[in-house]
């Protein structure tokens, strides 16, 4: 089967870490047989970049006849969707979400990214969905029926417990401080709420002088288990989420997670039994931190791999390719 992926997220030597989960579930894909290429959209670089790809991505589809097309984000899906082939769109978050405006509701950008979004999935041979949440934030009910809840996998290979001592020597860090763990840009801060997680942690402070936010974004890829290892907790404070990839990295190297409740976190903290969800308030979250720092009892991520193992996931993405390869659109 020969497929074309279609991202806006992709590595590149300036991001590094930038769309790592695309091209994780690429090589997973591979290892299974399928023909897989790709093509990026460089969406970051201004939004007119998706209509002027559209002549660009039909003249490939031509030229490389795939059985079927795969957009990740739904900008990425609203491109693909002016070529013939067969297309699955990929969700993952603030596409169908919208990002959070400074004096509430959504950004104009967002707004109109939300919309593109929505068609993509109408135009769409079959839709995959990070969590449920996203899929019931599908407004037609046809599209909610038929969206396949698929979340990003993890690969054990790479994200498994570790040696915590041995990973804070190799990153340079203190063994004798509490760590908890900021996996976000400060910049996002309406978004991920940079202010929400360091008011945790001055509460905290009262009660755990020896606590540390780390934080951390933009690093090489290889280099993360080593932060997740080093680590004593991850602390999650997004305003809205699909299904996190963080916390279901963090979870599998063994560390625990305490997140307000959003997106899909709940159900994977208490499939691993590790962490725990607290109310988007510093003191709430500061205890939630707290309890769990005082308990140090260890996160068994074999539950949550059951499901999650970078394989298993993309053995379900195949499925769906094979449930509409050759159909015309």
């Amino acid at each position: 089967m020969r497929v074309l992926v279609v991202t806006n997220m992709w590595p590149r030597e300036d991001r590094p870490a930038y769309g790592s989960f695309v091209r994780a579930q690429v090589d997973a894909l591979r290892a299974l047989g399928l023909d897989m290429q790709v093509h990026v959209i460089a969406g970051d670089r201004g939004a007119g970049a998706y209509a002027g790809d559209i002549p660009v991505l039909r003249r490939e589809v031509r030229r490389r006849r795939p059985d079927l097309v795969h957009a990740h984000y739904g900008l990425s899906g609203w491109t693909a969707a002016w070529q013939p082939a067969p297309l699955v769109v990929s969700f993952c978050g603030d596409d169908l979400l919208g990002t959070p405006a400074a004096g509430g509701g959504l950004t104009p950008r967002s707004r109109l990214a939300v919309g593109m979004s929505r068609w993509a999935a109408t135009r769409s041979a079959a839709i995959i969905c990070k969590s449920a949440g996203l899929a019931a934030a599908l407004p037609r009910e046809r599209d909610r029926r038929r969206a396949h809840v698929i979340p990003n996998g993890v690969d054990p290979a790479r994200f498994h417990p570790g040696d915590r001592a041995a990973s804070r020597d190799r990153l340079g860090l203190d063994h004798g401080e509490e760590l908890v763990l900021f996996p976000h840009d400060p910049r996002q801060a309406l978004q991920k709420r940079f202010a929400l997680a360091e008011a945790a942690m001055a509460e905290l402070r009262l009660r755990r002088p020896g606590a540390r936010l780390l934080q951390v974004s933009g690093v090489p890829p290889g280099q993360m288990p080593d932060y997740y290892r080093a680590a004593d907790c991850l602390l999650l404070t997004s305003r809205s989420e699909g299904s996190p990839n963080v916390v279901k990295e963090a979870l599998a190297c063994g560390l625990p997670v305490v997140s307000v409740d959003v997106g899909d976190v709940r159900r994977w903290v208490e499939r691993a039994s590790g962490g725990l969800i607290a109310a988007d308030e510093p003191r709430e979250l500061a205890g939630a931190l707290d309890v769990v720092l005082s308990s140090g009892d260890p996160v068994d991520p074999a539950p949550l791999l059951a499901e999650l193992d970078q394989a298993v996931v993309a053995a379900r993405v195949a499925e769906v390719y094979a449930s509409v390869a050759g159909a015309v659109r």
